[in-house]
């Protein structure tokens, strides 16, 4: 044990159970093992004579510690390049200062976009792991709105705050951009690195997806950790990052007027994100909004659902029961318990939280669709004769309507409506579309989403054998998000405006048989399909195009964080229609997303999804504007546990009366 080591870890932990010293600081904690294997004992003194988070000079510090100041000048660039130390000019002249950060906002990713300490071993991957949960474990249910301080605070897709809103500056990402201008960085995503390294990554690409900005996107360039970007470049990667459903966070420990980053997240990696979603407590994320459905407009398609990192959306159903309408649950609050532990966390939140349905069930048509195409959506926008915008709601589950002319119309046989007259005529609804393909062809090439912050294309390329509907659904989902790759069939079973959009999204189209060394995945060998039904066939080359994304990228799980696109079909025996549903042969709408208001953190990426105006976003809750410095996270805490306590012990006296 290295007594230096085992003082500056104490210093430096955010965990007040260390800080304070009622658990043993020993070789058996992360913040003394990660200390211990890349601090010198001078660097250790160095820390020591400085104050976490306090900026100092070389000449200062020199004075504290009797030495020279070329020799701490040394040390303090030689802990900079390590990422314990950080520059800071935040002063009347831009001089250089240094700091020493906390762990986590803080060092701890430093040590992440440090090549050479990654390229070592899973280490520092696994510090970062540690001690983005370790402090939180014991006061998760007790964080603020707001989140006091601690971690990221979520900030809406600026296109999603409603123009009538009235909302703050700081609510915008456009005030932060325009603050600091001139000062951005763009560097991979620590988390989804740090998941990567650990074995567990889910498919997210961590290539530049995040943005410093400021003082922090200086030092991370001067250190190599990140690339200076431009204003163009930055808006370029958090347009890329909507699209591929990422959600935007912010730093908060800085108080009302300063940040330092802008992270681009996903549920199954992000550690700030974990803040709110293991612990069931969306104070530690959410911002001031909350996204509402309206009923009477939502078709059920699910792509609000898909892209939800809060599981706060889901698929449900809209027609009453035997006992009146449905009823959704409801996720319980912190705030509602007297107690908040372990028993009320999720440790599987990452799986949990894609699931696509509430338990009741969901519009059996698209729960019986072997692709699970959005029917409830395509047969509204037909009843209007909306066609170009259903067969671009159709084709992003379905991108071959020409099969349906040949399907077993499952659809149909679980339609609603045959309880009451007769099924809807949804294949022959689906045909007739696939037969105007051809005139919009050129208007449903889908724009390519590769899965990173850069852009580009993927490197790996994918070989595709077969001429069934499942290799040609894998080729056109890998092509979709930038793989280059190559499809060996004789024949195509689809019509030419389909081969003709598979073309155009790159696809070379070929016969013969790929030579396997010039491919990083050649399907349908490494993932063969069960014999299905043609839609059936589309869903497992849609899936098989997942697992072939994750399987050519070391590092990422096949099955974690994964959508599972299980949608179960509601009971139709417990139904009660209204009046209206026996006038005229309409789509019932039996479908419906329905949101979680004590799950949603108010992403608003949700609402880039719908294509009919049944989700918005509403500022409901203020009370989450309410950034404060890292330095008062403590006490805030604590002061809104004991809120919550007493006032959960003064409701249950009221009720008891």
């Amino acid at each position: 044990m290295r007594p230096l080591i085992v003082k500056t870890a104490r210093m430096l932990t955010d965990c007040l159970d260390a800080s304070a010293g009622l658990v043993k600081m020993d070789e058996n904690r992360p913040e003394y093992k990660m200390l211990d294997a890349i601090l010198t004992d001078d660097m250790a003194r160095a820390i020591l004579k400085m104050r976490v988070r306090k900026p100092t000079t070389p000449e200062q510090l020199a004075r504290k510690l009797g030495w020279s100041v070329d020799k701490t000048q040394q040390i303090l660039d030689e802990m900079a390049d390590l990422g314990v130390v950080e520059y800071n000019r935040h002063n009347e002249d831009r001089h250089k200062q240094y700091v020493v950060p906390i762990f986590v906002v803080g060092s701890a990713e430093n040590f992440i976009l440090n090549k050479e300490l990654m390229a070592k071993g899973p280490e520092a991957a696994q510090f970062f792991y540690d001690m983005s949960r370790l402090p939180l474990d014991p006061i998760a249910g007790m964080i603020p709105p707001g989140g006091a301080g601690l971690g990221f605070h979520v900030i809406p897709l600026e296109k999603a705050i409603p123009k009538e809103s009235v909302s703050w500056n700081i609510e915008h990402l456009s005030h932060w951009l325009k603050k600091y201008e001139g000062h951005y960085g763009l560097q991979n995503c620590v988390c989804r690195t740090t998941m990567i390294k650990l074995g567990q990554g889910c498919g997210e690409l961590p290539e530049e997806t995040c943005i410093s900005v400021g003082d922090y996107s200086d030092y991370l360039v001067e250190t190599g950790k990140a690339r200076r970007a431009t204003y163009e470049e930055v808006l370029a990667v958090l347009r890329r990052t909507e699209e591929n459903g990422y959600m935007h966070q912010i730093t908060n420990g800085d108080g009302e007027d300063e940040i330092f980053a802008i992270c681009n997240c996903s549920v199954g990696n992000c550690f700030a994100l974990r803040c709110s979603q293991l612990y069931n407590a969306p104070n530690g994320s959410a911002s001031c909004y909350r996204a509402k459905v309206d009923p009477g407009r939502c078709v059920a398609c699910g792509k609000c659902v898909e892209v939800c990192p809060a599981g706060a959306a889901k698929l449900g159903q809209k027609l009453c029961t035997g006992e009146g309408e449905v009823t959704f649950p409801r996720q319980t609050l912190p705030s509602e318990k007297l107690f908040w532990g372990k028993s009320d966390w999720n440790e599987n939140y990452r799986n949990d939280n894609k699931r696509n349905c509430y338990p009741m069930g969901t519009s059996p048509c698209k729960a019986s669709c072997p692709a699970h195409a959005a029917v409830q959506g395509v047969m509204k926008l037909m009843e209007k004769d909306h066609v170009l915008p259903a067969l671009r709601l159709l084709r992003q589950d379905l991108p071959f309507p020409s099969l349906c002319a040949s399907c077993d119309k499952p659809c149909e046989n679980a339609c609603t409506r045959g309880i009451l007259d007769a099924p809807m005529n949804i294949a022959e609804t689906m045909t007739r579309l696939a037969s105007l393909e051809e005139q919009y062809k050129d208007k449903l090439i889908p724009k390519k989403v590769p899965m990173n912050g850069t852009g580009e294309d993927q490197p790996e390329k994918i070989a595709v054998e077969g001429s069934g509907w499942d290799a040609l659904s894998c080729a056109y989902f890998l092509a979709r998000t930038g793989y280059p790759v190559t499809l060996f069939a004789d024949s195509l079973p689809c019509n030419d405006a389909e081969r003709y959009i598979l073309e155009q999204l790159g696809v070379v189209i070929t016969s013969g048989t790929p030579v396997r060394e010039e491919y990083a995945a050649v399907y349908p060998d490494v993932f063969p399909s069960g014999s299905r039904d043609a839609a059936g066939q589309v869903e497992d080359g849609h899936e098989a195009a997942e697992s072939i994304h994750r399987h050519v990228h070391p590092g990422h799980d096949l099955t974690l964080a994964r959508d599972p696109r299980e949608f179960k079909a509601m009971d139709k025996t417990d139904l009660r229609f209204p009046p209206e549903a026996g006038k005229g042969h309409r789509c019932l709408g039996c479908g419906v997303s329905h949101v979680d208001e004590n799950r949603c953190i108010g992403c608003g990426i949700c609402t880039t999804r719908c294509m009919f105006g049944a989700i918005r976003l509403e500022r409901s809750h203020p009370e989450f504007l309410n950034y404060v410095p890292y330095e008062k996270a403590k006490i805030n805490t604590m002061i809104n546990g004991m809120k919550q306590m007493g006032s959960v012990v003064i409701r249950t006296m009221i009720n008891k009366k």
